[in-house]
């Protein structure tokens, strides 16, 4: 899958700007793993579990703070990817005022986190609910980075449009979730790499699947449009009138 980069033209390939949020976002990813590795050292789990895992010097709480600052800014770096692949849109706010770019922002750190609350919550009760909510998750989440949307417009118009592509949409998620899944697997079964090469094999792979994903449902919010409604694709809100979550 060729990243695209809204900035440097449709279709030319990785530019600049996507490629210094794909590094930020390794570096995030890799700022996540070693918080969720040293709350894990820190509550005794690590020990409980076998494995021996990279960590820095935090006390549990100092983890904990880590691991959600880090988890913001990778919501916030993923935001800024879609918004570099989206054609109408800037990952920098360019046409926006800063509290209309923050408010963007802020809408997509809810829609992720409530989102995968949200989805475990109704894996664990019932199944088909969380496997609901994983499907549209992602066209939500680029209605509201790339198109400015609040987010019970978002999640209105994710469902409508997403009428008759939701095979399609279940399938590319679990194409983008194999990857890290599969890199989970193997390393719980296997101790031949080192805690730091392990680290950064786990940070490169999920930090490349991740900005994948992000250029294929943006990709995928494109093609598909307002078709399911009859609506053109002017019928985005404008980010200057949308100013609630």
């Amino acid at each position: 899958m060729t990243l695209q980069d809204s900035s440097a033209g449709r279709g030319v390939g990785v530019g600049p700007r996507t490629a210094a949020l794909v590094v930020t976002l390794f570096v995030v990813n890799a700022a996540w793993n070693v918080s969720l590795n040293t709350l894990l050292a820190r509550t005794g789990l690590a020990s409980s579990l076998g494995t021996t895992y990279l960590t820095v010097p935090l006390t549990g709480l100092g983890a904990v703070g880590g691991l959600t600052a880090a988890t913001v800014a990778g919501v916030a770096v993923l935001t800024a990817l879609v918004r570099s692949f989206a054609p109408e849109a800037d990952a920098l706010g360019a046409g926006e005022t800063p509290i209309e770019t923050v408010l963007v922002y802020a809408r997509a750190v809810v829609v992720a986190v409530g989102g995968v609350v949200a989805a475990g919550l109704g894996l664990a009760a019932l199944v088909v609910p969380g496997l609901v909510v994983l499907v549209h998750l992602p066209l939500v989440f680029v209605a509201v980075a790339a198109d400015g949307d609040p987010i019970g417009r978002a999640v209105d118009r994710t469902w409508k449009r997403a009428r008759g592509n939701r095979a399609r949409i279940a399938a590319v998620g679990l194409a983008v979730a194999a990857v890290p899944l599969a890199l989970v697997v193997v390393a719980t079964l296997t101790t031949l790499l080192s805690p730091v090469v392990e680290l950064a094999v786990g940070v490169v792979v999920t930090g490349a699947t991740a900005a994948a994903g992000a250029a294929a449902f943006t990709a995928i919010s494109e093609s598909i449009g307002e078709s399911s409604t009859g609506a053109s694709r002017s019928d985005r809100v404008n980010a200057t009138a949308s100013g609630r979550l």
